[in-house]
């Protein structure tokens, strides 16, 4: 069985030394408003597609707040390894040798493990997943996966458009969607979560909080910019004229430096002058509170992410005050994250790659490995193991 021609050599990438430099896409300024409600009209059709977001770049945001705030990223991460951490397998019982041979032919030129953590980020963040298929004859010859941010579809969810950067709208290719009756040409596999009143886009669930999750990433920040914009002396000396000589400034910075360090606190200073009118005026300047700043918020942010992400804060090590956060408590919280987030996530997982092998006409079944922490143990059960118990 032919699943795939044969592949053209990558071609090679030259590094070019500029005095700029960023990521491929740059990051973005955040808009105004609030994120959690992106602009989405289906009435309105630009170019073949629909906008996401009021600039077109909302699904760029999102993974844009994935490297912003520290922790709905590691929330991301963590979810990301609680569902593939212990890898996958394929089911191939009742398989012929011939059968057999094909299937690894494909799982290594479909690359599953290295797409397998890609697409199940697309699925967390995004809520959304592609791949651009290329089919000879009705027969599977490639599979692309396509970032779902590049994506962007039309009012009646048949037209797809991919492109690179919509940022500049380079080059757009249009793709319709796959279906079992697609023979030649390139085509687009679709999958997408189901969410409340949106048609076009869905929308994952933690969006409510992506207001939290910027002001996360814009704390670390504001701290940094006080830290590098800020002047904190501690006393001001101010003197009635300037220093008439080199011996008499050298004088006044050696008795300024005389008072610094912990082995001079609370020594008394002297100065003397000819008159009271010429003696230095030693002024307390008040300390800078702008640390203090959104220290109240900081909890507030924690909480409400964890809230969007279903995910207790004891489970990512943040400590809740009044709570012990004993063992079994531990053990209790992740058990029914696992139950409302991690296997549903899973099973979508599981259907997306199952699809990949039903459209290359492979007998076999993927199954992720469960990666389940229990106590203080990492217990892995495959589905071989289940069918066995």
């Amino acid at each position: 069985m032919g699943l795939f021609g044969k592949f053209k050599k990558e071609e090679s990438i030259q590094v070019v030394e500029t005095g700029y430099q960023s990521f491929s896409t740059p990051f973005l300024t955040i808009p105004k408003g609030n994120l959690s409600l992106p602009y989405i009209d289906s009435r309105y059709q630009a170019r073949g597609y629909v906008p996401f977001g009021q600039d077109n770049l909302y699904p760029q945001h999102l993974n844009q707040m994935f490297y912003t705030s520290p922790l709905h990223s590691a929330i991301v991460e963590f979810k990301t390894n609680a569902i593939c951490g212990g890898g996958y397998e394929l089911l191939d019982e009742n398989l012929t040798a011939k059968e057999k041979v094909d299937l690894f032919a494909f799982e290594r030129k479909a690359k599953f493990r290295k797409i397998l953590k890609p697409t199940l980020l697309d699925l967390i963040v995004h809520g959304r997943v592609y791949f651009i298929l290329r089919l000879k004859n009705g027969n599977l010859i490639d599979i692309k996966r396509v970032g779902a941010e590049k994506v962007r579809k039309d009012q009646n969810c048949i037209k797809y458009s991919v492109n690179n950067d919509w940022q500049y709208n380079n080059e757009v290719k249009v793709y319709t969607e796959y279906h079992p009756e697609c023979k030649d040409g390139e085509f687009i596999y679709v999958y997408e979560t189901t969410s409340l009143g949106q048609d076009i886009y869905p929308l994952p669930s933690y969006t409510s909080a992506l207001n939290w999750i910027y002001l996360d990433g814009e704390m670390s920040y504001l701290h940094k910019s006080n830290i590098q914009n800020s002047v904190f002396p501690s006393f001001a000396l101010m003197f009635p004229k300037k220093p008439q000589s080199k011996e008499e400034q050298q004088m006044i910075k050696d008795t300024i430096e005389k008072m610094k360090g912990a082995a001079n606190a609370g020594k008394a200073v002297a100065f003397f002058a000819n008159n009271k009118e010429q003696l230095p005026e030693l002024v307390t300047v008040p300390t800078n509170s702008n640390d203090q700043l959104f220290i109240q918020t900081d909890g507030r942010i924690d909480e409400k992410i964890c809230q969007a992400h279903q995910i207790d804060p004891l489970i990512m090590g943040i400590r809740v005050s009044g709570k012990l956060g004993s063992g079994m408590e531990l053990e209790q919280s992740y058990m029914t994250f696992e139950k409302n987030t991690i296997i549903p996530l899973r099973e979508e997982l599981e259907e997306i790659f199952n699809d990949l092998l039903t459209i290359g006409k492979v007998n076999a079944q993927f199954t992720c490995v469960e990666y389940r922490i229990i106590g203080e143990n990492i217990v892995e059960t495959t589905q071989t193991q289940k069918d066995e118990e």
